[in-house]
């Protein structure tokens, strides 16, 4: 009684004369009492608020507001038990906001008072029992229940306040949450209006709060889930009671769907919410509302492809969860799936790659949402066919062109990283969620069939294989399949090479997922491997095939792997030697052997050689690349096992300063040098005496002498009859891949008889007019090759070949490089720069300071090198030579400062020079800057810093 106490002088002071004053105490007292004591009194103290909401002449702005605020705080202490009081007040409140009785006179509130009106609605809803709601929800309270959702809409449509209207959408929420098994009945009559102006709001304008826009979408999105909801149509009777209003319904929500959808302005937050509408809807509404599922699914995958990061990842966790989710939407998702694969070959190949991201996030997206169940859709209406024809075509791989990238090939439509990376994902989730046997007998029968897309059926193997879980037998196919191919391919095209490197590649990958089950395919794979990986073609994918089966295997090196199954291949290989002409792939399996392995096969090897060279005497020259290739690889061999021993002493240039301790050493190796060379011509003279003599010569005990006198290696004598040999068949090779393995034997040769002037310089001597022919010729692919040959004699042997090559090759470079400054000057295309001439024009330019250091020829020849080095300081040159000339002259102003001076000061800019006690110096040609000035002064303020200091 203490409370009702208090609360009675207010309320009849309330009854006598309303006032805010004595309406903000109410609250005031409310506020302050406990809950229990508020709900005993509840009918007590809405009586008084009741009054004065309902007399219009009681009532203005400011008192409406405040009996508003009391409402709502009374409703927050006590829960409305009694419906007519429920009613009463709600009518009140909506006849304060929007007056349905037309023959009354319309007056216009304040957004203030409606806010506060809207307010109090909801907190009427709130504290309303359960069993008043019910009440609201049955066929008498229609009318109001109708009044209400009207009244809230228009409010939440058509007003300008952002919280009036948000204030609105809350009250139909709440409304939405009631717990009944009729409410979708109750509500479905006023659907209509909902998606009406549900859609209003949602595509309102840019300027719309996106709070409200998203309030929307969830308000929307509660309503369509009770009132469509899969239940309440399970019942027969009901269903075809309802089923004219469904189909109407669905119709025109579609349409609805639609609208929403193309809204372009959608901010980041109110997607999030759109992406919640879309997957409630697909798990509560996928019978009702079914033909809407493939434009809902179609909208939540391209969501992952959003710009917004938290918009995309939303997404794609829904997407997770409704692939694992019990309810049947497959076929809305195949549908959508038929038209995406059936469109991405075109959108593919336009080369857009917007719209490749797009498309490709769109297909991984669907296939995500099937998840366990793609292998069943992928039955339906031959749609695995067409999909790998899609991802096929996607795709399309051509050889790289050689300035792109390493390498050696690349998707000839995708692009961009991101674009491939997206790719991957989607051949991915098909190995991850498909049938993985299925999958590969489709593509292996592509490469069964040769057809035209087969590297492309390797390339999306690998991929899938990626995604998909461990199937031993499906691996095992595949693995017998690409050995028995690789064992008979070819390198004769680009494509066959693309192929075969992929082949590899899964090969590898396949290995690594069986991982220790994988020594059972082991003798299968390992000798097609092997061969390819002696393939310069192949290599890399050979070796990284290899490589991936030691790690399957668990093992430490891939030499190894290789020691451990040697009694496989080693016959074989021994036998197919013997017979090179017929079996030249052998060549590729020992040179694998060697390069990977450190197996000793030197003696082996030596006989083969003899084999080799006895062949090349009876084979004509088309036949004799296989016995060259032997011969090459003793002589690589060779080379990594080669002692180190006195080389040919580096000449002390002019100018060059060095070091204590380097200048001693080169003195030590140019006497070993003479010493050698002291010896070699005693022993000549000592063999003319012998010959001339008739009587014996007196034998000489000299301890010395037989130490410098060293046996000659086995090795070296059969390396020196190796160069002999190649230096013969030189001159008579045209077939590329010959000439081209003729001067890496050749190279390797020269390296390994370095050591022993003796032997190496006759052969040099041999040499020289074939190499000479070689690098003076037309084809500048040859040329290239035969001039790296050049450097490296002229670095192992520059006193011997100095007069030589001084008379016959220096001025026909200086002539090439002049010639080729002209065709390089402004030409900077790709086409150019990846050309045979642009290679051996920088090959020729980067060594001239290496040939004037080493063959130190006369002075005026040194002119003309630097003149012809100069042409190339001008600005329309490609960059890269400009870099390579200024390095040159650098580098030979250290031993010819003059000529280089001399050549720089004629290209820049008229200027006189004075220093003191001396006569002025005028240089330079003109007054105007040329293409040459800026890097002739560059490299004069560098080389020349005092006479730059003293002009003017």
């Amino acid at each position: 009684m203490g409370d009702f106490s208090k609360f009675k002088p207010v309320c009849v002071e309330l009854l006598k004369t309303p006032s805010v004053e004595r309406l903000i105490k109410l609250k005031n007292l409310v506020s302050k009492s406990e809950e229990d004591s508020i709900q005993q009194l509840q009918e007590y103290i809405l009586f008084p608020l009741f009054i004065i909401t309902s007399n219009e002449e009681l009532r203005s702005e400011k008192i409406f507001c405040a009996v508003g605020e009391c409402l709502q705080e009374v409703c927050r202490k006590s829960t409305v038990k009694v419906y007519k009081i429920f009613s009463d007040f709600m009518l009140q409140l909506l006849l304060v906001v929007h007056n349905v009785n037309p023959t009354e006179k319309k007056t216009f509130q304040s957004e203030e008072v409606k806010l506060v009106t809207v307010e109090s609605l909801l907190a009427l809803l709130k504290s309303a029992s359960t069993e008043v709601i019910l009440e609201l929800l049955s066929e008498a309270s229609r009318p109001l229940l109708g009044h209400l959702v009207f009244t809230l809409l228009k409010v939440a449509a058509n007003e300008e306040m952002k919280e009036l209207r948000i204030s609105a959408l809350d009250n139909l929420k709440e409304l939405s949450c009631t717990p009944s098994n009729g409410l979708g009945s109750s509500l479905s009559g006023f659907f209509p209006g909902i998606c009406t102006n549900m859609l209003k709001i949602i595509n309102g304008t840019i300027k719309q709060s996106h709070v409200l826009t998203m309030r929307a979408v969830e308000v929307f999105s509660k309503w369509i889930r009770i009132i469509l909801n899969n239940n309440r149509f399970d019942n027969d009777d009901e269903k075809s009671e309802n089923d004219q209003w469904l189909q109407q319904t669905r119709t025109n929500l579609h349409l609805v769907f639609e609208k929403m959808m193309k809204n372009p302005e959608m901010h980041w937050k109110v997607k999030l919410e759109m992406i919640s509408l879309v997957a409630g809807v697909m798990e509560d509404c996928s019978v009702t509302l079914e033909p809407s599922l493939p434009l809902l699914i179609k909208k939540l995958v391209q969501f992952t492809a959003d710009e917004c990061p938290e918009v995309e990842r939303a997404a794609k966790e829904r997407i997770t969860n409704l692939s694992f989710s019990q309810t049947n939407f497959d076929s809305a998702i195949r549908q959508n799936l038929y038209d995406i694969v059936t469109c991405l070959p075109r959108i593919v190949t336009q080369g857009i790659t917007r719209d490749q991201l797009v498309v490709l996030q769109e297909l991984q997206g669907h296939l995500t949402l099937l998840g366990p169940r793609l292998e069943q859709s992928l039955i339906f209406s031959g749609l695995r066919q067409r999909l790998f024809k899609g991802l096929l075509i996607s795709a399309t791989l051509e050889p790289t062109k050689v300035t792109e990238r390493d390498d050696p090939f690349s998707l000839q439509y995708l692009r961009e990283d991101r674009v491939v990376s997206q790719f991957a994902a989607c051949c991915s989730t098909i190995g991850r969620h498909g049938n993985l046997a299925d999958t590969s007998d489709y593509l292996l029968d592509v490469v069964r069939q040769k057809d035209s897309f087969d590297k492309e059926s390797v390339y999306v193997m690998a991929l899938v294989l990626k995604g998909a879980t461990v199937d031993h037998p499906v691996l095992t196919t595949i693995i017998r399949e690409y050995s028995t191919y690789l064992t008979h391919s070819t390198s004769d095209s680009k494509n066959d090479i693309i192929l075969g490197q992929l082949m590899l590649l899964v090969i590898g990958e396949a290995a690594i997922q069986m991982g220790t089950d994988f020594s059972s395919m082991l003798l299968t794979a390992l000798k097609p491997v092997l061969e390819k990986a002696g393939n310069p073609d192949f290599c890399e994918a050979g070796v990284r095939s290899l490589q991936c089966m030691t790690d399957a295997l668990r093992l430490t090196s891939v030499s190894k792997l290789l020691e451990e199954n040697a009694d496989y291949y080693a016959p074989q290989l021994t036998f197919q030697l013997r017979n090179i002409v017929r079996y030249p792939r052998a060549i590729d399996l020992l040179r694998a052997l060697l390069m990977l392995s450190d197996i000793r096969m030197e003696h082996w090897l030596e006989r083969m050689v003899e084999h080799a060279l006895k062949g090349l005497d009876k084979s004509h020259s088309l036949r004799a690349l296989p016995y060259v290739q032997v011969l090459e690889l003793y002589s690589k061999a060779a080379h990594n096992t080669r002692p180190a021993g006195p080389a040919c002493a580096k000449p002390l240039s002019k100018g060059e300063t060095l070091e204590k301790e380097e200048l001693i050493q080169r003195i030590v190796d140019y006497k070993a040098n003479i010493k050698l060379s002291e010896t070699y011509l005693e022993t000549n003279e000592e063999e003319e005496i012998c010959d001339a003599n008739t009587e014996e010569p007196e034998q000489i005990d000299d301890p010395e002498m037989e130490e410098e006198k060293k046996v000659i290696p086995p090795q070296i004598t059969l390396v020196a009859d190796i160069l002999d040999r190649c230096t013969k068949i030189l001159p008579q090779s045209t077939e590329e891949k010959l000439y081209a393995s003729l001067m890496q034997t050749i190279c390797l040769s020269v390296e390994v008889l370095s050591s022993h002037e003796d032997i190496f310089l006759p052969k040099v001597h041999k040499l020289w007019e074939p190499l000479k022919n070689q690098l003076l010729g037309t084809s500048h692919l040859k040329q290239r090759q035969a001039f790296e040959m050049f450097l490296s004699l002229v670095r192992r042997c520059p006193d011997f070949i100095r007069h030589r090559a001084v008379k016959e090759v220096l001025p026909k470079l200086v002539l090439f490089l002049q010639s080729q400054a002209t065709a390089s000057r402004g030409r900077s295309s790709r086409a150019h720069i990846a050309s045979q001439s642009y290679k051996l024009q920088k090959s020729v330019l980067s060594a001239m300071a290496t040939l004037v250091e080493f063959i130190d020829p006369p002075v005026l020849e040194v002119c003309k090198i630097v003149q012809a080095i100069s042409l190339y300081l001008s600005n329309q040159q490609i960059s890269e030579l400009q870099s390579l000339a200024k390095d040159n002259l650098v580098a030979i102003a250290k031993y010819h400062s003059g000529s280089v001076w001399l050549t720089l000061h004629s290209m820049v800019t008229r200027r006189t020079l004075t220093r003191p006690s001396f006569r002025s110096i005028m240089v330079g040609t003109t007054n105007d800057e040329s293409e040459f000035t800026v890097n002739a002064e560059e490299l004069v303020k560098q080389l020349f810093p005092l006479t730059c200091s003293g002009h003017h």
